[in-house]
Order: structure tokens, then sequence, then C-alpha cells
């Protein structure tokens, strides 16, 4: 009698055990949250928006051009401009990459522009402008061996960007082995008429 009651007991238990797995799993519906895998697309997206550089202007953000400047014995000095183009705010932190092009979608002329990076996070409003000091070195034209090049312009890589941007400026370069550089540029910083780097 004792063995055969631990039986039915056993199986009771089992029997319960059962249906309780049963609902359980019958609840776990499939719009549920917890179980639900997390595609590597998303996980992607949510990185970058996360990134510390989630909110850079982009190239194809921004109007780069040059504001009026100051002439001396060295050289040209002048603001290279960065206006936000959109209808959004975006930043821009650290200086640009510069060099001579031959003209638009042309060859690079030259060393590119020595920078100085070290500066602050600056957030661009839609329709702001801030500036990076530039300086156009006048050695080309006092170095006795230089073989002038004359360049059309620039190419200018906003901080942290990949895309270029052309500027059209008319300068003398000089061709390999004293070819530069003959730029030197800093980091951008608020405002449009930063002329010292």
């Amino acid at each position: 009698m004792f063995r055969k009651s631990t039986r039915k007991g056993l199986s009771a238990a089992v029997l319960s055990l059962a249906v309780a797995v049963s609902s359980a799993c019958d609840g776990a519906t499939a719009g549920d949250p917890v179980g639900t895998p997390t595609t590597s697309g998303e996980v992607e997206a949510d990185a970058l928006r996360d990134g510390e550089n989630a909110n850079r202007c982009l190239t194809t953000e921004l109007r780069v051009h040059l504001g009026p400047g100051n002439n001396d014995m060295q050289g040209i000095h002048v603001p290279l401009r960065f206006t936000n183009t959109t209808g959004q705010p975006c930043t821009l932190h650290g200086a640009p990459g510069v060099s001579y092009v031959t003209g638009q979608g042309g060859e690079q002329i030259g060393l590119p522009a020595q920078r100085h990076v070290d500066g602050p996070v600056v957030t661009l409003e839609p329709g702001a402008t801030a500036s990076a000091a530039l300086f156009l070195s006048s050695a080309p034209q006092k170095t006795p061996d230089c073989e002038e090049v004359q360049a059309g312009g620039l190419r200018v890589y906003p901080p942290n960007g990949t895309e270029p941007e052309f500027v059209g400026h008319t300068a003398t370069a000089c061709a390999p082995p004293l070819d530069g550089p003959f730029l030197e540029v800093g980091p951008v910083r608020p405002g449009a008429d930063n002329t010292r780097i």
C-alpha cells in the first residue's frame, strides 16, 4: 500500500509540473519583448546615434567658403568659413584638412596644410557660420629655386569629414621637392571672421 501511494503522488506531481510549464509557454506570446532578438542593423544604428560624432556636420550640410582677410609680409590670413545649410544644428570639432589643387576635381599640389587641431566643439545652428583661421604663405614667390605651379583652388575636408569640398582661389605653390607646406590652418571656432591661428 505504501509503495502504491508513493507512485500516485509522484505521478500527480509530474503532471502538475507539466501543466505549469505548458501554461508558461502559452503565456509568452510572440509580441512580448522578452526573448525578442535584436538585429545587428539596430545595434549599429544605435551605436551611430550614441557615438561621439552623431551630430557632426557633414560636408553636404555645409557651405564652405573664404571670407575677407588681411595681408602681411608673410602671406595672407583669411577665415575659412563653414555655414550650416540645414534646418538642424550640427557640430564641428578640430581643424579642417586643406590642400592646394589644380582645380575642381583636380590633382593636389604640394603638401597639405599644417593643422592645429586643439579647439572647442562648435555647435552650428541652422544658418550659422563658424570659421577656421587659414594662412596662405607667400614663400613660393620669394623662393629662387621654386618651380612655380598655379593652384586653381583649395580642397577642404571639414573636421572629421571624409568628403571634400572645392573652394575656388588662385594661388602660387611650388613643385617638389620645394612643395611646402605653404598652408597652415587652425581649429574651427565660433564666429565667421577668425584669422588668427
